[in-house]
This record gives C-alpha cells, structure tokens and sequence, in this order.
C-alpha cells in the first residue's frame, strides 16, 4: 500500500531513481555531512575498539565524503539531523566490523570469492539487494532483470560515461557491502550450525512447557508493613552489595539527570493582539472582491476552499454556517479554536457524497513521462470499456504494490483523503465512472465503485492565525530561566529554586551518551553531551537549554560508570532491597511458627489472618495468576512434593507458603524432531545479537562519539 498511503497523507513526491544508485545509500556505510572539521587539526579519538583508537580525523574524512557521495546520489542539497545520526552509526558500525568482526572472521576462515560476488550480482543467486533496484526492473511487469544490470556495468560504468570514476568509485563500495553483508553472514551461520539439541534438552523443554502444577497458597506482602518500620545498618547493606554487585553491572556509562522547564507560552497580551489583528481584517474580508488575492496575503494558509458536512466543524462555526441564519458570502467570527483564532466566509452549500470506494491502475512517472503514462492509462480504460477485466489489468500493469496486487482495490474514503485531482476524479464522478487522471504520482485510470447518498455540505474559506508568544513574552521565560539558573549554583539550591517557585522537577535515569532526547524536549542532544561532558561533577547545574519552545535547566545527579558501580553509588538502591529481606525474613519465621505441628494449609492460614489462593501454571510460564511474577515460587513448585506445605518462600512481591495439590503427568511424545527443531529455532534466532553482545564486551568497545556528534 506505499503509493496508496502517500497518496492518502499528500505528502511525497516519486523520486526520479538515476541508473541503479537508488539503494547505495541504504547499503554504503560511509556518508554524512560535516562541513568544517570539529576537530580542527587534531588527532582526537572518537573511540577505542579491541585496543584499536578510532582517530577522529579519520572518522571525520570519512564521513564527510560520504555526505558527498549521498547528496550527489539522492540529488540532496543537505541532510537532516536524524539522517545524520544514522549515518554517523553506520559509519561506527564500519569500525565495528573492521576491528573485530573482521578479525573474527578472518580467524574462523571465511571468506567471500569473486565467483561469489559474480553471481550475488549478475548470476544464479543475485542477492535481494540488487533485485530491489529500480534502474534494474522491468518497468512494465517490476521484475528483475540481469540484462539491464550487464546493459548498466557496460555503459554506465564506462570511461566514456563515468570520465570521473564516481560512479565506479560507488559501485564499488556497494560490491564491498554486498560482500560483507554475505560474509557476515557465513559467519553467523557458521555459529548457528555449532547449536544441537540432545534428546534430554528436547524432553526437558516439552515437559516444561506442558506440565501444569496446581498450587494452594498464602501470601504476605511487603507492601503490609511500612518500609519506615524497619531498620538497615550501613553493615547490612555492604553485606548485600558484596553478594549481589554482579545484579547491578553497567554495559553502558549512564548518567542520572534531574531538569525544571520553563514551557513559553502565549501570553493574554499575545491573545488579544492576535485577536485584534484577525478583527482588523475582518470588514475587508467581506467586502473584498477578490477572495484569491486576499487570502494569499492575509491567510497562513493562502487560499483554499474546504468543504464542510454538518458536524465536522467546531460547534460555533457549525452554527453560522448551517445555521437558520446563514447568509452566503457573509464572514462570521472572529472564532477561538484550538489552533488560533479564525474568521470563516460562506461561499455557499453543495450536494454531495460523502465517501466513495474506487479502484485504480497507476502507470507511475517514475520511469516515463506524464504523456505516455496518460496514453497508457486511456488505452487500458479502452479495453476495459470492451470487456476486459479490470481487477486483472490492475494486477498486471498498476505500479501501485499495496492496492494493484488486490485488483486496484482502495476501499472506502472521504473526501480530502487523496491529493486533489485524485479526490475531485472520484467525488465528482458518477458510479460506474472510468476516468483518466495525472497526479504527482503518475496517471490513474480510476473506476468508480460506490458512494456513499449525497448529503448538503457548506463550502468555505477560513482566515486562520496562530496564537504564539511575542518576542516580548520569548525575552520574558528566557529571563525567568535564567535566573533560575543563576540562583541555583549546585543540586541544593536547584532543589531549594524549584520549591520556592513551585516549579515541578522532572527526574531521567540511566540516561546514554547516545540518547538524541529525553522525554519530550525534541532534540535535546546538547544537555545529553553536558551531561557526559568529562568535566562534569555530580551536584552540577547546567545553563539555560533552548528547546523548541522550552527553556530547560538541568543538574547531574548521578554518575553510573562503565562495569560495578561502586558501593556508595549504590547505596539509595540497596536500601529497599534489604528492607524487602528483612520482612522476608520476619515473614518466613511467622510462616514457621504458624506451621509447626500442622500439615493443612487452611489451618495455617486461619492462624495468621490470609487467605488461602489457588493458581495454575506450567514451570515455562511468564507469572503466577493471582501472584505476579514470581520465578522462585513456579521453581519451587517443582521441586518439592505434593500434599506438603512448602517452607517458606521468598518472592518479588511477597512470601509464601504453598502446597501443590496436583502436578500433572506428560506423556512425551516418542519422536521429539518438531521439538528439536523449534528449541533450535530459538536459540539460533539468538545467535546474531549474542555473539555481537560478547565481541563488544570482551573488546572492551569505549564509545565517545558523544563528545563531538
């Protein structure tokens, strides 16, 4: 549905796809945009890989070649900012496989041959990548075709068409792509053919999978007793940091951050002017003989007639002009609405539907001309007109993927879904219509199916102007932020700032150094590079950030450095979790000494005041019902013997005492190779992400792209 969709939000335009380039930029790795230097002459490193340093100057030589070869591939006279991020990883991602895939393959011995490469481009097994090039397809039928790639390298890549070599000098790295992709790809698969499930592991998994424990049990929760009841000695806590540090490892350097926001909005001096201003206007938008003219000077949108049904309009402007009052070509308002204050001129009522469900044939403009594509068009509609099968010509011949593979079909829409000279096409056509029409995206040849009883609409012209803050009311935020950052010198008096001007602090944690945002301020990169500045101490306060619309002052609170954090950082996160022991602890022995002497759980129960639950699950189950996740009770369950109360068991949530009333038997089916194969499945699927996990950690990767990008 790609072309119907960009048709639906009018938005896009049909790239013109010069001779097969159209996929190197998704494939090379090396682009992005930098202008000057950032690194002004020296050799600063952006990183360090396997005990390799990524020099910075290197990294900036290639990435601005790379912007080259992508603006003069895609015809772009810049780059947005998230392309650029993502080509700054993908160029990371080169050093990557350079300094440790590459080694690591190397070592295992694969490798990729030129025979190989020969036929991922033009031979038996041409790679996917290269079939999804336009400049290589059929243009009638989309399908591949190895004649044009041989009719491209001869012609295209020659002297005589390439002087320059830039076109062979990308061929090139995109031969180099396809050829690291194949070989990472081999050693993956290498990996993948290392997994084998025995018999034993394919039993254990069935019967995991389908055993069924049926449990009675009782339950004490942590949140029955008030954390402030109980006592924690910082002894108990560096007790516990010792035994469990290794919960806490940090892959990544994260850093905690609180922030206040000074959100600049319009203020009512900024209302009314806007209201004055559309008020001004208001006598000579009705007597103006030329609506065209008028509106294109005066209207943020310029002019445009929109067509209303009763209902669809905010309930004031419904009323003027559906209203028993309404007068064609009076102009009525000024309206408050949501997005700005409005004046509205009745141009008069039409009769029409409401929906219409159509099918199209789109002959797209993308490799031919608008004339051809319009004689394509009329000639289709000719032979539909004699008999043929519209549904099968559109699954031959539209260009459309998403609606010609369901014989052209589109559905339902209303009206304003599609561009214009697709909605007028369709909306002032009659059922059963073939009509002819070029848009943007090529010719169409629209069948009208049905539409929808025609209903009164009014036809209108809106005066919109947004309300926004005056330059007067920006300088006044900035000053407030401002001095709020002034006064709050370290995290205290940033604490002490925001209380005295009941100004609500917002707390982000385990923020990364290649974080682009935090939460909702848009691009807030340049506080997430203060952040990580190396500079930077906990308890510092920032200056005044500009964030689209939002003035942000910020405090480092927290550092959580690479590996085990040290005892101290982890302080203010031990507590609860001892202060949980202990009640688990406390719980356990009011548990025992309920217990003692008693074999019926009920008895138990009564004893302490809780009632007795009942639950279900498989030991391969995500949760308890009616308990949450608990892991420990489902292994647990498991483990002991039926018709017996459990000792007491320590959950997430709370501690328990159970007895398995039942625990289902499984036959296990004789032949396990289905088995086998999905536990395989599962594990193999892991593979890829796992041994890119494990080369990054024993190579010790140390990224700091953060502190130029």
């Amino acid at each position: 549905m790609a072309v119907l969709e960009s048709i639906r939000s009018k938005a896009g335009t049909i790239v013109l796809i010069v001779i097969g380039l159209a996929l190197f930029s998704f494939v090379m790795q090396d682009m992005f945009s930098s202008g000057n230097s950032i690194f002004k002459g020296n050799a600063t490193a952006i990183g360090e890989i396997n005990g390799k340093t990524v020099d910075g100057e290197e990294f900036q030589r290639r990435l601005t070649t790379a912007e080259e070869n992508l603006k003069r591939n895609q015809g772009l006279s810049g780059i947005d900012d998230n392309t650029r991020q993502q080509l700054i990883n993908q160029v990371w991602n080169e050093y990557l496989d350079e300094y440790l895939f590459n080694e690591e393959m190397d070592a295992a011995g694969v490798q990729v041959s030129a025979d190989e490469l020969f036929d991922m481009i033009q031979g038996e097994d041409v790679d996917p990548q290269v079939k999804q090039i336009p400049a290589f397809q059929d243009s009638a039928t989309k399908e591949f075709d190895r004649n044009l790639v041989l009719k491209f390298i001869k012609t295209q890549l020659s002297e005589e068409n390439d002087p320059d070599g830039i076109y062979r000098d990308s061929w090139a790295d995109f031969e180099e792509s396809l050829m690291l992709m194949r070989r990472k790809a081999k050693y993956n698969n290498l990996i993948k053919k290392a997994v084998y499930i025995t018999n034993a592991q394919a039993k254990r998994d069935y019967v995991n999978k389908n055993q069924t424990a049926n449990i009675n049990f009782i339950t004490k929760r942590y949140d029955s007793v008030a954390d402030s009841t109980i006592s924690v000695t910082d002894e108990e806590l560096k007790t516990y940091y010792n035994n469990h540090k290794y919960e806490f490892e940090q892959e990544l350097e994260t850093r905690k951050v609180d922030y206040v926001v000074f959100q600049v909005n319009p203020s009512d001096e900024d209302r009314q002017n806007v209201v004055e201003d559309v008020v001004a206007l208001k006598e000579e938008f009705q007597s103006t003989p030329n609506d065209t003219s008028f509106l294109n000077l005066n209207n943020e949108k310029g002019f445009q007639v929109q067509t209303f049904k009763p209902g669809k309009l905010s309930p004031q402007m419904n009323d003027a002009v559906f209203g028993p009052e309404a007068i064609i070509g009076m102009v009525y308002g000024p309206f408050k609405e949501a997005d700005g204050i409005k004046l509205i001129k009745l141009r008069g009522y039409t009769t029409s539907s409401d929906s219409v469900k159509a099918r199209h044939i789109l002959i797209s403009t993308q490799n031919v001309d608008p004339v051809t594509a319009l004689a394509k068009a009329d000639s289709l509609k000719n032979a539909v007109s004699k008999g043929a099968d519209f549904a099968e010509l559109a699954r031959t011949f539209s260009e459309d993927p998403g609606s010609g593979a369901q014989g052209g079909d589109l559905g339902w829409f209303t009206e304003g879904q599609m561009v214009p000279e697709f909605n007028d096409a369709c909306f002032n056509g009659k059922v059963g219509d073939l009509v002819t029409v070029t848009t943007q995206f090529g010719a169409h040849l629209i069948n009208i199916q049905e539409k929808t009883s025609p209903i009164a609409k009014a036809n209108v012209l809106i005066l919109s102007r947004e309300i926004e803050p005056s330059s007067k009311t920006i300088d006044e935020f900035y000053a407030k932020a401002n001095d709020f950052a002034v006064n709050a010198q370290n995290y205290e008096a940033f604490q002490k700032e925001a209380k005295e001007r009941n100004i609500f602090i917002v707390n982000y944690d385990n923020l990364r150094a290649e974080d682009r945002s935090i939460n909702d301020l848009g691009n807030s990169r340049e506080l997430v590079q203060w952040a990580f500045n190396p500079e930077r101490e906990v308890n510092d306060v920032s200056k005044v950030f500009d964030f689209d619309g939002k003035y942000v002052v910020a405090a480092l609170v927290g550092i959580k450095e690479k590996g085990f954090p040290p005892y101290e950082q982890l302080k203010a996160d031990l507590t609860p979790l001892v202060i949980r022991d202990k009640k688990a602890e406390s719980f356990a022995a009011e548990f025992v000494k309920a217990s003692s002497g008693k074999s019926d759980l009920n008895a138990v129960a009564a004893e302490i005041g809780l009632p007795v639950n009942t639950s279900s699950f498989t030991f391969g189950s995500y949760s308890v019902p009616s308990a949450g996740v608990e892991p420990g009770l489902i292994g647990k369950a498991f483990a002991i013997p039926t018709q017996k109360i459990s000792e007491p068991i320590q959950g997430r949530a709370g501690a328990y005492l159970i007895v398995v009333s039942d625990l289902q038997k499984v036959e296990v089916p004789e032949d396990l190779a289905e088995q086998k194969k999905t536990l395989s499945s599962s594990i193999s699927g892991r593979v890829e992400s796992t041994v890119n996990t494990a080369l990054r950690k024993i190579a010790n990767v140390e990224d700091k792209r953060y502190k130029f990008f």
